[in-house]
């Protein structure tokens, strides 16, 4: 029996009937224009989704559409058009076969082959993306609200899932056949990361309207972890074991704040960011973590400097970061930071090395903020 909905307005209201399209490429053509119709809290993630790919050409063919969730995950997004058993399957494994050729890209090549390369093309019809060059340029355009560490938690994400090819396969269709939706299940249950959904996209008419409905058939079974907490000072110094470090980062937050540095926690340390004249969003110049924990990009313990990205739109203090980094290098025991985006940009200290050079790294900070204030 065909579902039904009805569609009131202050002046008239009008029953719908759920009817089978006869057009599939216009529903195709209807989530490429509003991928917002994707039901992404039955997935649980977090929109609106940033669209990096639409017919974007991959070695082994063209993706319907690709996206990301505010909350990090990479959507995969192929259309099911055919009848039969044998085109669901066959848009199955077109799904996999777009997985693999993205699998094992580093963060620039898929930003630069897949998202960027969609910006700059006829099939970006989104002014706020259309022509940009960048993925955190698309981010800020679609989140405005978005920190730059949040984008760094979104960045860090998207490598893990480009190396491990744990990305979400989205298969979309007016109607599942009982064998594909078995097949569908069958993979989220012996796949460790990657996520197969499959979602109905249903069309009703009536008095020459027509709406159009999503629902999620398929999907893996609810992750049952907790959110992760966020951290504040308290719960921070309560996790350092170390004695003296403990009061080392204690004077160190103390100078900052005397400084006039801000404190961003997240979920494994903090980031503490200077104010800068040309954004509104202060910069992250220091990274401190948890011992024996990784944060951003994994970075660990104590990691001086600053995202090349970012610092590019402050020019004002660019060359004062380049001198604190410079100082900061000089310090004997500093490491180059090992995470690839920000190798030239960010160097780490132990905590025995912080302790070592207590005075000079609050010399360092007070030099940069100084700089910063001319």
């Amino acid at each position: 029996m065909a579902r039904k909905i009805v569609l009131k307005t202050d002046s008239s209201q009008s029953i719908l009937v759920e009817t089978r399209a006869t057009d599939e490429l216009e529903l195709q053509e209807l989530i490429k224009e509003h991928p917002d119709l994707l039901p992404v809290e039955d997935f649980e993630m977090t929109g609106p989704l940033l669209v990096v790919g639409r017919e974007t050409s991959l070695q082994s063919g063209a993706v319907d559409l690709a996206a990301i969730a505010r909350s990090g995950e990479l959507l995969i997004v192929e259309f099911k058009t055919g009848p039969q058993n044998t085109d669901f399957r066959s848009a199955l494994a077109q799904l996999l076969d777009y997985g693999s050729d993205i699998w094992s890209m580093s963060y620039e090549d898929f930003e630069a082959a897949v998202a960027v390369r969609y910006f700059q093309s006829p099939h970006c019809n989104d002014d706020r993306v259309k022509r940009l060059n960048s993925l955190q340029e698309a981010a800020t355009a679609i989140w405005p609200d978005m920190t730059e560490d949040e984008f760094g938690n979104v960045r860090e994400r998207l490598v893990k899932q480009l190396v491990s090819g744990s990305f979400s396969y989205i298969l979309v269709a007016q109607r599942f056949t009982d064998t594909i939706q078995r097949t569908a299940q069958y993979l989220n249950e012996i796949l460790a990361g990657p996520r197969a959904y499959a979602v109905e996209l249903v069309r009703f008419d009536g008095d020459g309207i027509s709406a159009f409905e999503t629902r999620t058939i398929v999907r893996p079974i609810p992750r049952t972890t907790s959110p992760a907490e966020y951290l504040d000072e308290g719960k921070f110094y309560e996790r350092v074991a170390d004695a003296p470090y403990k009061e080392f980062l204690r004077e160190l937050f103390e100078a900052c704040r005397g400084l006039g540095y801000r404190f961003e926690w997240g979920t494994s340390g903090v980031s503490v960011r200077l104010p800068t004249p040309d954004r509104p969003e202060p910069l992250t110049v220091l990274w401190v973590f948890q011992p024996g924990r990784s944060g951003w990009m994994g970075l660990t313990d104590l990691n001086f400097g600053y995202d090349a990205w970012s610092a590019d739109r402050a020019p004002s203090v660019r060359p004062a970061l380049e001198q604190y980094l410079g100082a900061v290098r000089q310090l004997e025991g500093s490491d180059s930071v090992k995470a690839k985006n920000l190798r030239d940009t960010v160097a780490t200290l132990t905590p025995a090395c912080a302790i070592q050079h207590s005075a000079a790294i609050r010399e360092i900070l007070a030099g940069l903020i100084s700089a910063d204030s001319e």
